[in-house]
């Protein structure tokens, strides 16, 4: 009956914009039609198979026709790419996790917090090196990728300028042949 207290009220509405109906009964009408629409509609959904799965998909079909469906499908792809490119990396740093939890009990020993403090700065002096050569290497990975592309480029350029001497040498070799069959056709006199 909610439905139908709603119509009721968009239809009071309706009145207050449209003026007022000069049937009285008019309003009683329409939500009497109302009712029995609803009830044919009713009637028909439920004696068609094909209908009812339609209407059973009906939510589904409403997410599709969304305009925003295709930009949450975009940001989902977009979020999986990101996913499976950061997976190998946060799976090693979750194995890390894991043996620090492991080791957890030894870490916390006595026999750690006794380390000298030249230990200490050398091990700092260590992870501080390791980190500069990590950044070094991967300077030396990029350039090694440019100069990769680079080389690329010259020997796609290098092909491209020794087809195009292959093919002017073409052009200079059928032009010698065709000055070499004008000669002898100037040798050979002519039958008479």
């Amino acid at each position: 009956m909610e439905a139908l207290d709603i119509l009721e009220k968009r239809i009071d509405a309706l009145t207050r914009v449209l003026g007022p109906v000069q049937d009285s009964e008019a309003g009683e009408g329409v939500v009497d039609a109302l009712c029995s629409a609803h009830a044919l509609l009713g009637e028909a959904t439920t004696g068609s198979v094909p209908l009812q799965q339609c209407v059973k998909r009906s939510g589904e079909l409403e997410k599709y026709l969304d305009p925003n469906f295709l930009e949450e499908q975009q940001q989902v792809r977009s979020k999986e790419v990101y996913l499976h490119a950061v997976a190998p990396e946060l799976h090693t740093q979750a194995e890390q996790l894991d043996r620090i939890r492991q080791l957890e009990p030894a870490l916390g020993a006595e026999y750690f917090r006794s380390i000298p403090a030249e230990c200490l700065d050398q091990l700092k002096g260590i992870t501080q090196n390791n980190g500069e050569y990590a950044q070094q290497s991967e300077l030396i990975e990029e350039s090694l990728v440019l100069a990769m592309k680079r080389y690329g480029e010259i020997q796609a350029g290098l092909l491209s300028s020794l087809d195009a001497m292959s093919e002017r040498l073409d052009q200079v070799e059928e032009r010698m042949e065709q000055r070499k069959r004008a000669e002898l056709s100037k040798d050979v006199p002519p039958k008479d």
